[in-house]
């Protein structure tokens, strides 16, 4: 095997970073009233409309069961068949990527090319959006710094007036006392006026870079038709398609999904869950675990191309703290076909 060329996904756009859960909901995904009321078409449709994984009907059956509440697989799986159908289109991926959702590979190898396209685009925008949003809150606040310390500066100087005051018709009988409230007054009226300064500055840092963003998102609105012709687009979407492809081909693979830092992929492994090479068993990752894209690289035998293989690290999850590996502990590499179909993976070695 030669390998001609390669793909750091590292290397292009990166996304400001979020909290997204991949299970879809952060509560019970079903109230007693739901499973009560016996609307499995509508649940299926929920599900398939937020790009659930096909196991999210077992969590809403073990939910209704508490209840005494049975389930129509065959309503549940028709309205997911019809979400699935809208969801699954280059509109529905658009929509999708632009609220910031993260994908699992829930249309299949068929419709993956059509909705990631509109998906990609989604995202895109999605992120140009948030860094301006970013830069907005950061300008807002710098703004409202100058106001406080302009506001400070007034109700200090009109303290130091009435102290003043004050200490005058004091002076004879306390003249001590009015000169260290005087000092202390006036210390902290020159700490206001030295702080004014550099909160303007900021201001005026926050407001060209807050022009910076709102350039970008433009710049992005405008070439998105063109980004969508270009090899980095071409490249972004097959990649992200063999890896759900490989997710759905490999038992060992609970999902694959792009990570918002340059969409490159990561793959859960399951826990008790061995990844194999399929040339000699050897086990190249054993779950509970995360695999990470390094590289995705052209495959050629001569001068016929043979497909890509994407090369993965793999950190090991501790399940009593819920967290990775510091450091990658192996990894593997991926094979697919021309076409983009899974055709096995091989371990690797970490240098």
């Amino acid at each position: 095997m030669t390998i001609l060329t390669s793909f750091n996904a590292r290397s292009v756009f990166s996304f400001v970073a979020g909290a997204f859960l991949l299970s879809g909901c952060a509560t019970e995904i079903m109230t007693e009233k739901q499973c009560l009321a016996g609307d499995w078409y509508g649940a299926g449709l929920e599900d398939g409309a937020e790009g659930r994984r096909e196991g999210a009907i077992d969590e809403r059956i073990n939910l209704c069961a508490k209840y005494g509440a049975g389930v129509d697989v065959d309503s549940y799986f028709a309205g997911r068949d019809a979400a699935l159908a809208q969801l699954c289109t280059d509109r529905g991926g658009y929509q999708y990527g632009y609220a910031g959702k993260a994908y699992l590979g829930v249309c299949g190898a068929r419709r993956d090319p059509v909705f990631l396209g509109g998906y990609l685009e989604g995202r895109r925008i999605f992120a140009a959006e948030a860094e301006r949003n970013a830069a907005r809150d950061i300008y807002n606040q710098a703004v409202s710094a100058v106001e406080g310390y302009r506001e400070d500066n007034l109700v200090k100087m009109q303290v130091l007036v009435n102290d003043d005051m004050r200490r005058a018709r004091r002076k004879l009988d306390d003249p001590d006392s009015s000169d260290e409230d005087r000092k202390q007054a006036r210390n902290n009226l020159d700490y206001a006026r030295d702080r004014l300064p550099v909160a303007e500055r900021a201001s005026d840092d926050a407001l060209y870079e807050l022009g910076r963003a709102d350039e970008a998102l433009a710049q992005t609105t405008r070439s998105i038709a063109s980004w969508r012709r270009s090899d980095e687009f071409l490249t972004l979407r097959a990649t992200l398609s063999e890896a759900h492809e490989f997710a759905r081909a490999e038992r060992a693979v609970d999902y694959c999904t792009d990570d918002f830092d340059g969409h490159y992929p990561r793959c859960e492994i399951l826990p008790g869950a061995a990844l194999r090479d399929n040339a000699n068993g050897a086990v190249c990752a054993y779950g509970p675990g995360e695999a990470r894209f390094v590289r995705r690289s052209q495959r050629r035998d001569g001068r016929t191309a043979t497909g890509y293989v994407h090369s993965y690290d793999f950190y090991p999850r501790d399940p009593g703290r819920d967290r990775l590996a510091r450091r990658a502990n192996g990894g593997f590499d991926v094979y697919f076909g021309t076409n983009g179909d899974y055709q096995g993976a091989a371990c690797s070695v970490l240098p």
